[in-house]
């Protein structure tokens, strides 16, 4: 049944693409509180990474204190930038993103966010690339824990507070543009939905364990029927 099942969406490079805004304004929020130290993401594996990971390995590359004081100033200046800075006309939703959402959510499925973006941020995000925020009501964030696996537990938790009713992991689908989405859906027994608008393909989110690779979300049909049955279709 819909109603018993639960779609996780993750934002970068699966719901929309901001064209490098989110980097350029976490920079610029570490040099406007700490001034030009050089502050880089080089070297730094982005894709799928959390932004409270991203906040402690910066502040310790640059031997700055991270403590939670400092995440919170960095975070809302980081927030305050990215408002500024990120615009309409240089986000872009993903093909099929919006629709599969908005038509999992009016049948009844319960759908939110896993995403490595701080929650202020991540709705930013969702608000500038113009999503209606009503269909993502709970979700878990870049601070929520040490590592995206632990996420999912965060996530359904709150689907369960949210909704009134618990999910079974099975019934649980994770939606990503990364091995890391489907790392974080498979260990903890729900199925994988990888993407291929980000930085890796079909065939790598394929063999890094995705129950479903495509190349887009056009398919809303196919996607759903997916989501929505009991079995497994083919990988596609």
């Amino acid at each position: 049944m819909p109603e018993r099942s639960l779609v996780l969406f993750d934002i970068d490079g699966t719901l929309l693409r901001s064209e490098g805004a989110g980097i350029a304004a976490m920079l610029s929020a570490f040099r406007q509180i700490h001034g030009d130290l050089g502050f880089s993401f080089d070297g730094l594996e982005i894709a799928g990474a959390l932004d409270g990971l991203l906040f402690a390995k910066l502040m310790s590359r640059h031997g700055l204190p991270a403590h939670a004081e400092a995440e919170e100033h960095f975070r809302n200046t980081y927030r305050a930038e990215l408002d500024r800075t990120m615009t309409a006309e240089r986000t872009r939703r993903m093909p099929g993103a919006a629709e599969l959402a908005h038509s999992l959510s009016a049948r009844g499925t319960a759908v939110g966010l896993l995403t490595g973006n701080y929650e202020v941020t991540a709705h930013i995000k969702i608000r500038v690339a113009g999503f209606d925020e009503r269909i993502f009501p709970f979700g878990a964030f870049g601070s929520d824990g040490p590592s995206r696996r632990h996420l999912t537990p965060v996530a359904m938790n709150r689907a369960t507070a949210h909704h009134g009713r618990s999910f079974d992991p099975s019934k649980v689908t994770i939606i990503g543009d990364t091995p890391l989405d489907i790392d974080c859906a498979k260990a903890h027994g729900c199925r994988a939905i990888g993407v291929a608008t980000g930085p890796f393909t079909v065939e790598q989110l394929r063999d890094s364990g995705a129950d479903l690779a495509v190349s887009t979300l056009a398919e809303t049909d196919m996607l759903e029927r997916w989501i929505l049955s009991d079995s497994s279709c083919a990988q596609q």
